[in-house]
């Protein structure tokens, strides 16, 4: 039987609860979690991949930058009940951090959390019963120092850029972003 937590009854970031609303409503981790390979061993796993990817996405969303503060996030009551935790603490650093070099970081988790967008588009597309999708795509002005990759002068701005292309719909939903 494993320990009930004891620590945080009061949280500093009601957001994550708003943030797994939004996820649920348009299923933005769900296909996440499930279709990335996880080769941990399963014995000595306490957190699904499913509940790392949302609490690695929730806490960089709420502007908890890189994982440093996951040890301590880990016993929010509002990110346990956003990562579906209940008593139990949810990843620490050293976790979050594997998961974002061994899983996340590889090509097929890239690739999957480039393609979070547009499936995200896909429920209220179908709730709408929309038969087509009117898509715009357009660069985007993202300034940069010094000499880092992918950046380029952009006449237009008179600076240099990064310049992502941003793939959206008619209403504004994003769908993708690349970089140019």
């Amino acid at each position: 039987m494993r320990p009930i937590l004891k620590g945080a009854k009061i949280s500093s970031d009601t957001g994550f609860l708003l943030l797994r609303e939004i996820d649920e409503r348009f299923g933005i981790t769900c296909p996440t979690g499930s279709e990335l390979e996880d080769t941990r061993s399963w014995v000595h796993s306490k957190h699904s991949q499913l509940q790392m990817v949302r609490q690695a996405i929730y806490q960089i969303a709420a502007g908890y930058e890189g994982f440093n503060d996951a040890d301590l996030l880990r016993i929010d009551p509002a990110l346990r009940l956003a990562i579906r935790k209940g008593d139990e603490a949810g990843a620490g650093q050293s976790r979050l951090s594997a998961l974002e070099s061994e899983v996340l970081g590889t090509e097929d988790g890239l690739k999957e959390l480039e393609n979070a967008p547009a499936r995200s588009n896909e429920v209220p597309r179908r709730r709408k019963k929309q038969q087509r999708l009117i898509m715009g795509v357009d660069s985007t002005e993202d300034p940069a120092l010094g000499k880092q990759e992918h950046v380029a002068f952009n006449g237009h701005f008179g600076k240099n850029c990064f310049q992502p292309l941003v793939a959206s719909t008619g209403n504004r939903d994003c769908l993708s972003v690349c970089r140019s």
